[in-house]
């Protein structure tokens, strides 16, 4: 307070670089990328991944491991990652298989499906863009001892609790009062996640492992139906809080639980949706093709938005909807990924890894004419732009070796190092 002269403000982080951008011509769009890179870089100190810079400063696998995936495409934060994820082993249960809250372990509380995955998502998506499989081969007795600690601590098929006297949270943070409950969350989270281990599974040579759980998927879906889902509405649990696109997210409810999620959020003026929620809830509508949706949940204006982030003078994610508590919570920020994986189309192909097979495949929604971006990968930078016309549309793909690019169902094109324009006219 009172007078002063060439004020200085420093931002101080782990040296951890950004190596991405993004700019579109939708104003919570460009606030949500920026907002996303401040609340991760504010929360990375001393080799640990925090939950908030100010308030809590603990290494949440919850967390860290919900944003791995956003911020290595964001950033240059694959050393960090790495360091963190020895942390998390390092404090798993020997015995038991359990994962803390918390890596290094602080105390903290969370549960068993959204907290100590982080022992399968993280290693899985440093190799998904490192390409080390050495990950993999190192984290997987991990990954089954985790396997291990939620078979034993489950009933009728369904992850019921955690370690006596803990939490044992499903989803986190919806705008209104948690409905959605925990062992559907946990259960349908833990289903994904063996996917995940399946796959790293398949690609270490673990067959057994991969049979294993192959057959414990299937167990775990049916107790999932059977508790959970209505046939006479096609929903689990009402579509509470985004309950379809749990289920969806690992095959089940078919088109009518689909539809009924798409009709639903097509209506709705905001996310009804914890951090879980929102995350699967929009990825589910890209993968769906139904990127009108997302784009419209993304940029809604109600109490569960990003809008109101923004317009309430956010510059960092909000851990609440409505700003309760911490204001630097990267959480949400999680669906920030979508931005290049989707709306750029900025992929890879499901057997690859490290980007050795790049795949352009861009969903661009209705009401969003012009963006671009670009990621920066172990094969190199990958830049993508367009711009829509009522006439044309026209994309400039820079890609750092041989590609395929894919738009609409009959638009494909093979990419060549270096900058590729495809023209497409709306009137042919």
């Amino acid at each position: 307070t009172g007078p002063y002269e060439n004020p200085e403000v420093l931002v101080i982080h782990s040296d951890v670089p950004i190596r991405s951008s993004f700019l579109s011509d939708h104003a919570v769009l460009n606030w949500l990328y920026v907002a996303t890179v401040r609340s991760l870089l504010s929360n990375l100190h001393a080799g640990v991944i925090s939950d908030c810079p100010h308030r809590e400063r603990l290494g949440y696998t919850g967390d860290g491991q919900l944003t791995c995936d956003t911020a290595l495409t964001l950033l240059s934060a694959a050393p960090l990652y790495e360091k963190w994820l020895r942390d998390i082993a390092d404090g798993q249960d020997p015995v038991t298989g359990h994962i803390q809250h918390t890596a290094p372990f602080y105390g903290g509380g969370g549960g068993p499906g959204g907290w100590g995955c982080a022992i399968v998502t993280v290693p899985y998506f440093l190799w998904r863009h490192t390409g080390k499989r050495e990950l993999v081969d190192t984290y997987f007795p991990h990954m089954e001892r985790w396997v291990a600690y939620m078979e034993a601590h489950s009933e009728n098929g369904l992850v019921v609790r955690e370690e006596e006297g803990g939490w044992c949270l499903g989803d986190w943070c919806p705008p209104e009062p948690i409905t959605i409950c925990e062992p559907f969350v946990n259960t349908a989270l833990y289903v994904k996640q063996m996917m995940m281990t399946k796959e790293a599974s398949e690609a270490i040579g673990e067959s057994e492992t991969a049979a294993m759980l192959e057959k414990r998927i299937e167990e775990k879906k049916q107790a999932i139906l059977s508790a959970y889902y209505s046939p006479q509405t096609g929903s689990f649990i009402g579509d509470a809080q985004g309950a379809n696109s749990f289920a969806v997210d690992i095959g089940l409810g078919g088109e009518r639980a689909f539809n009924n999620t798409k009709k639903k959020y097509d209506a709705a003026d905001a996310f009804d949706t914890g951090i879980f929620g929102t995350d699967i809830l929009t990825r589910v509508l890209f993968e769906r093709g139904c990127a009108d949706t997302a784009f419209h949940l993304l940029t809604s204006t109600g109490k569960g938005s990003f809008y109101n982030m923004k317009k309430q003078g956010a510059t960092t994610i909000w851990e609440n909807w409505d700003g309760e508590r911490s204001h630097s919570h990267p959480m949400f920020g999680a669906v920030t990924r979508y931005l290049f994986s989707f709306i750029l189309g900025i992929t890879q192909e499901k057997n690859s890894a490290g980007y050795e097979k790049i795949v352009i495949a861009p969903q661009i929604p209705d009401g969003l004419n012009r963006a671009s971006g670009h990621i920066t990968t172990v094969r190199g930078e990958i830049a993508v732009s367009f711009v829509r016309t009522e006439r044309e549309m026209d994309f400039y793909v820079t890609v750092p070796q041989k590609a395929w690019f894919t738009y609409g169902s009959d638009c494909e094109y093979e990419l060549w190092e270096g900058e590729n324009h495809i023209h497409i006219d709306f009137e042919e």
